[in-house]
């Protein structure tokens, strides 16, 4: 497991889109304030000739590597997501699958058999579910789930033992991206990066200030909206955008 965010970034999570893209926005913002209005008229001057010319080429440098790492965030963002979409989604065709099969199974079997499904469909959605948005649920199997395991077993239905067996496997890769975590180092060397590009545009445009206040401006929008789908999509589980037990939920309704 991953851990280490920090913790003002866990706490943005769970807020509605709107809401998290007017934080980010006003991060961002305020550090391109802070730049165009006190750092850079400190080091330069009024005029902003007193620190000499400032090379094109650090402002670009610092782009290049700043959309090098958010592109490697964006990447282990979206594979995560995708693959969390993948395990739900294998997790409910193997449960269906098993419905399927329960009319092979011997009929004083069947109930037995039905019984637990609902159980276990009953724990994820309304116990397990829920955690997954605090990364607490643990790797343990419930009880639901160990009785499904042991009368698909004694059904000799290998059909239906592998379809449990692939639910439950499905359950565990969808818990550990639930508790999976970015690294705070991942999050805060971008933080930084942005902003010394922030910085150094500021610096590039230090005597013309309406051109500086518009290059920091557009590279301000670019970075915090960067940000915004991040954050809005670095937790499956979490927020506006996270997955809901929808497939299982489906599949309960049918089994009452």
């Amino acid at each position: 497991m991953v851990i280490g965010a920090p913790r003002f970034i866990e706490a943005m999570l769970d807020l509605p889109i709107p809401l998290l893209t007017g934080v980010v926005f006003a991060f961002w913002i305020a550090i391109a304030v802070v730049i165009h209005r006190v750092l850079v008229p400190r080091i330069t001057g009024p005029d902003g000739k007193g620190f000499g010319r400032f090379e094109a080429e650090v402002a670009s440098q610092l782009g290049i590597v700043l959309g090098l790492l958010l592109s490697f965030n964006a990447v282990s963002v979206w594979e995560q997501s995708s693959t969390a979409r993948e395990a739900t989604l294998t997790e409910a065709s193997a449960l269906r699958a098993a419905v399927d099969l329960l009319p092979e199974v011997p009929a004083e079997q069947q109930a037995p058999m039905r019984a637990a499904l609902r159980q276990y469909l009953a724990y994820v959605i309304g116990d397990e579910w829920p955690q997954l948005a605090h990364g607490s649920p643990g790797l343990e199997r419930p009880d639901s789930l160990r009785t499904l395991t042991r009368l698909a077993r004694a059904s000799s239905n290998q059909d239906l033992h592998d379809a449990i067996a692939t639910a439950a496997t499905a359950r565990e890769q969808r818990i550990r991206i639930a508790t999976n975590r970015m690294l705070g180092a991942r999050w805060s060397i971008v933080i930084v990066l942005g902003a010394l590009a922030l910085f150094a545009i500021g610096l590039l445009h230090a005597e013309h200030r309406r051109a500086r206040a518009v290059a920091l401006g557009m590279m301000t929008f670019a970075i915090a909206a960067c940000f915004v789908i991040l954050f809005a999509q670095v937790r499956p589980f979490v927020g506006t955008l996270a997955l809901r037990p929808t497939e299982l939920t489906s599949l309960q309704q049918e089994l009452r």
